[in-house]
Parts: structure tokens; C-alpha cells; sequence
């Protein structure tokens, strides 16, 4: 188990960016969200408030935003993390 918090590999986004374009999600934008995906996925890691997200990631309210639009749809759920992201992301 790993202690630190890493970004999403190439192959985990790929998985989550199917998810995400099959609901419409995914189209031209001017912040990646691969990025806030990861703003997201370091919060709920590390417990750290809105607020103080850390300054490589988008604005908070920007992945606040996305957070609660995804929520609402039912999407984050479905996102795969941990153990079920690394195996769905090897097959």
C-alpha cells in the first residue's frame, strides 16, 4: 500500500476519461481534466480542505466545481481507485 499520494498514470486515465466521455463530459475545455481529476483524487487523499489545494492544481472552486457536477450525475462512483484502478488500468 502506498503511503504517498501519485497522480494518475497514462493508463488509469484512460480509464476514467472512458467513464467521463461516455456521460458526455469530455469535450474541449480550457483546463485539463485529467488534472482536476487528480486535484480531486489528492484531496480525498490527503483530507486537505478546498481551500488549501495545492497551487499545481487548477483553482479550487474549478475542481469544487467539477466535483460536485460529477457527484450529482453519479459519476464519481463509478470512477475505479485504488486496487480495482490498477486492475482494470493492466488488463
Amino acid at each position: 500500500m502506498s503511503t504517498q499520494f501519485r497522480e494518475l498514470t497514462d493508463s488509469q486515465w484512460q480509464v476514467i476519461e472512458k467513464e467521463l466521455d461516455g456521460h458526455g463530459q469530455m469535450h474541449k475545455r480550457k483546463c485539463s481534466m485529467r488534472l482536476v481529476m487528480n486535484a480531486i483524487l489528492w484531496l480525498t487523499r490527503t483530507g486537505c480542505q478546498w481551500r488549501n489545494l495545492d497551487r499545481s492544481y487548477p483553482y479550487w472552486q474549478l475542481v469544487y466545481y467539477y466535483f460536485r457536477k460529477w457527484t450529482k450525475a453519479g459519476l464519481l462512483p463509478k470512477v475505479p481507485t485504488g486496487a480495482a484502478l490498477r486492475c482494470t488500468a493492466g488488463r
